[in-house]
């Protein structure tokens, strides 16, 4: 597929279709699954995850950005392991897939297709309080049926994208903070937020969405790592055997 791909695909390759919208208790977390989505009730679905998208770093006294790459690594690893578990904790196949043996030119494309399209969804449907005309009791977003091409040879089922970003504050910057409330201002701390998708690797369809915006757990440990993929794991599709789709 030619670098063409962007935003005009982005609008372009929405697919229409009913929904069903569920959010969870906390405020800062909401899912969405696609109306009448259900896994083949007669065999488990082989899942790619791909590589998680990681940013990590620290947050400087200035309240700036720095990337860690060590921390950045053991995010990216113990995130992989931990929805690979997951996985195989719901009776699903979930494999990791190795990018090197995809079209790199392609994936990297979906992966800012990606994001395009999950922030458009949170700013216009899980969060805003903008809603699109024509999606206003719809949940029907795609990232275009190119996705068949980055992995044929896989022969998945559906394609699991997912997201992660951390700052963690320094030191100076926990002391900055002291001295801030000493006067009595107020400061925001480390932000922590992440989203999930689960996508169908024949039309590109995302049939589940996780957010949460305030997310939980260290993902640069293998614990932490663990809990932040339950909680953006929250509502997603179980398997149920020996019933039809859709029952």
């Amino acid at each position: 597929m030619a670098r063409g791909l962007g935003i005009g695909l982005a609008l372009a390759a929405l697919f229409a279709a009913s929904p069903i919208l569920a959010q969870s208790p906390v405020a800062t977390e909401k899912y969405a699954v696609r109306e009448g989505f259900a896994f083949p009730h007669d065999r488990a679905p082989r899942i790619l995850v791909f590589r998680p998208e990681v940013k990590v770093g620290e947050q400087t006294t200035a309240g700036i950005f720095q990337n860690n790459a060590e921390w950045h690594a053991s995010a990216t690893r113990e995130l992989g392991n931990a929805l690979i578990a997951a996985g195989s904790r719901r009776g699903i196949e979930m494999v990791l897939y190795d990018d090197r043996a995809a079209n790199s030119q392609l994936l990297t494309e979906h992966r800012a297709l990606f994001r395009l399209v999950v922030g458009t969804i949170i700013r216009h449907k899980l969060f805003g309080k903008d809603p699109l005309p024509s999606k206003v009791d719809s949940f029907d977003w795609s990232l275009g049926s190119g996705v068949a091409k980055i992995a044929p040879a896989a022969k998945a089922d559906y394609g699991l994208f997912l997201l992660s970003h951390d700052s963690f504050e320094s030191a100076g910057r926990r002391a900055a903070k002291l001295v801030a409330a000493l006067m009595g201002n107020g400061d925001i701390a480390g932000t922590h937020f992440g989203y999930a998708a689960l996508v169908d690797m024949k039309n590109g369809d995302i049939v589940w969405l996780g957010v949460d915006l305030k997310a939980r757990g260290d993902v640069r440990t293998a614990e932490g790592a663990a809990l932040r993929v339950e909680q953006l794991l929250t509502g997603f599709p179980a398997r149920v055997a020996g019933k039809a789709n859709g029952q």
